[in-house]
């Protein structure tokens, strides 16, 4: 049942959006731009119903925006970019971080995708803004923070990545799920990792998290997580670009998706009613000087 209910929220949030870059001069911005969005005219062309989607990937089905076209699609990213080397050079920097966590009260998901057990998180970067800084002052990571936007390919600044801690209590699993979008990849960086009975499978294939150690994956793929040990499991999740989309490409997805309409309805599916209205606050300071928004919609 839930899975035929989101189904339908993210198909009449995908026709909604589309509705406002049609409206908000979005889509004439991008089809007047040159050869470097040919790419991303074909995707408004697909998402406008002026020509078909292409047939899909096996288990790739993100829920709100389809798959963008030319883009290398994969379960794993093997072998793995260097920003995800890169990111294990920073453990210390982020345990450091985690350790002001450990008796901290976190959010919670419940229901949805949450099988069994406790999903407990702390973002970081959420919706494109920091919301450590914004909601939770006392517990914002820098060391985090900057680690994350050091990397090559980050995208801190995108409405549909995360930065997070994610722990998952002894029990805990997450069914089956797409993300919303393929625009990126994903880190899981080994924090505290039971040695055994935990494990994640995205697409056909499972694996299981080291200490220190980064799994890297496109979440636009089927994928599910398991904590079936006694003790607590705890990961960095953070996005970089999808390493197949051009910087010009970025650029314009930034513009789509950071407009304060489009960020507000994204926003009101993932957080708690009482966090919303800073969020809504500083999307809209935001967009007063965003360059990105600025360039590709009516003013």
């Amino acid at each position: 049942m839930f899975d035929q209910e989101m189904q339908e929220v993210t198909a009449w949030l995908r026709r909604q959006i589309v509705e406002l870059a049609v409206q908000g001069g979005y889509v004439d911005s991008v089809l007047r731009a040159g050869p470097e969005l040919e790419r991303l005219k074909e995707y408004l062309r697909m998402l406008t119903g002026q020509i078909p989607l292409p047939p899909s990937v096996p288990g790739h089905a993100p829920s709100i925006f389809p798959p963008f076209p030319g883009l290398d699609e994969r379960p794993w990213r093997d072998p793995p970019p260097p920003a995800a080397k890169a990111l294990e050079g920073c453990l210390a920097a982020v345990q450091r971080d985690l350790a002001r966590l450990q008796t901290a009260e976190l959010m919670h998901y419940e229901g949805g995708i949450v099988g069994s057990g406790r999903w407990s998180v702390h973002p970081v970067f959420f919706a494109g803004e920091r919301v450590d800084r914004l909601l939770w002052p006392q517990l914002a990571m820098d060391e985090t923070a900057e680690a994350v936007q050091s990397l090559e390919g980050e995208c801190t600044a995108l409405p549909l990545a995360d930065v997070l801690f994610s722990s998952h209590a002894p029990g805990t699993t997450l069914t089956p799920h797409c993300s919303w979008d393929g625009f990126r990849m994903r880190f899981q960086l080994g924090l505290q990792i039971p040695a055994e009975g935990c494990g994640i499978r995205v697409g056909t294939e499972s694996r299981h998290w080291e200490q220190g150690r980064v799994l890297t994956f496109h979440d636009s793929f089927e994928h599910e997580t398991w904590n079936r040990s006694q003790e607590r499991r705890v990961i960095l999740i953070a996005d970089c670009w999808h390493p197949d989309l051009t910087l010009a490409e970025r650029e314009a997805l930034l513009g789509l998706t950071r407009k304060f309409e489009v960020r507000e309805k994204l926003s009101r599916l993932r957080i708690a009613e009482e966090h919303l209205p800073p969020l809504l606050a500083r999307f809209a300071q935001d967009e007063q000087t965003d360059p990105w928004v600025r360039r590709f919609w009516r003013s």
